[in-house]
């Protein structure tokens, strides 16, 4: 008789500063996209959930948003998920960036108390192998961590590995959370305004500041073609007009390219139709924050 492979699910929180790469390893484990990427500070907003599941068992992923000390109404929601996704998880993943040169107390702070925490250093293939053993050696001691893992989550570097030891250290269960063929319990619609606020991020490079906010007004199919309408938030005038451009083009540019990878998500035709109004200090208005969070 073979021996039956015992199964292991659970749920496992992402937490690391801003820019550590925890939606890249999200995007790289689950070979499919359900987070925005971004070089810029702040990408993720909301708790992304990523189900992983396999012949070992199901993980479940809270890609939370990059760890910082809230200044806005927004900023003080998005903390709070960080909080909650600690507080609901079976195993933690710190996220560094090996280039980083010191630890983070504040991160360090959260996790005091906390069982089960792997180390993960982010970003290997950037460095040589002395580089990767002399961060291991820094940070080793600063914690009882449950395993140190070196990855590159864009190259998939480590990848393998890590899948491996997080089924090993999540509880023994038959049961999973969810069906065997999903990925995300993030709606349609979250989705889609990621997109394109990814595009925006991408598209304005350091120009403009984290004040950007995408709210979906409508989605209709109309057959051969789907119909998107979304307002993107501003605080300022000049932030609107950065985002437009001159005549246009930015905003043009911006919205191409979210709907290529929109029309790759629906399998047809889209007209996008974007919107940017501006809206001052909305990071603080609730109204807005309860629409869009």
């Amino acid at each position: 008789m073979h021996k039956s492979i015992k199964k292991h699910s659970g749920y496992v929180a992402l937490l690391g500063r801003t820019n550590a790469g925890k939606s890249t390893f999200l995007n790289s484990i689950l070979e499919t996209k359900v987070s925005i990427v971004s070089n810029k500070p702040q990408t993720t907003r909301k708790q992304i959930l990523g189900i992983k599941t396999s012949k070992a068992g199901q993980i479940v992923f809270f890609d939370s948003p990059g760890v910082h000390k809230p200044r806005f109404r927004l900023n003080e929601k998005m903390m709070k998920d960080v909080h909650n996704s600690l507080m609901d998880a079976d195993l933690i993943l710190y996220f560094i960036d090996i280039g980083d040169r010191n630890d983070d107390p504040f991160i360090l702070d959260l996790l005091k108390d906390k069982k089960n925490v792997f180390l993960i250093i982010n970003k290997i293939d950037i460095y040589n192998k002395s580089k990767i053993l002399q961060k291991i050696e820094k940070f080793k001691n600063i914690f009882n961590w449950t395993e140190i893992v070196p990855i590159s989550a864009l190259n998939g570097d480590n990848l393998p590995l890590l899948e491996t030891l997080i089924y090993k250290h999540l509880p023994e269960s038959e049961h999973l959370f969810y069906d065997d063929d999903q990925y995300t319990v993030q709606s349609e619609k979250f989705y889609i305004s990621e997109l394109i606020r990814e595009k925006i991020l991408h598209n304005t490079k350091d120009e403009l500041p984290f004040t950007t906010m995408v709210s979906l007004k409508e989605i209709v199919d109309k057959g051969k073609i789907i119909y998107i309408r979304s307002e993107i938030y501003i605080e300022t005038l000049s932030q609107k007009k950065i985002i437009v451009g001159k005549k246009g083009i930015k905003l043009k540019t911006i919205g191409e390219s979210a709907r290529v990878e929109i029309e790759d998500y629906f399998g047809k035709k889209v007209f996008l139709d974007l919107f940017v109004k501006v809206v001052p200090n909305w990071r603080n208005l609730q109204s807005i924050l309860n629409e869009t969070f």
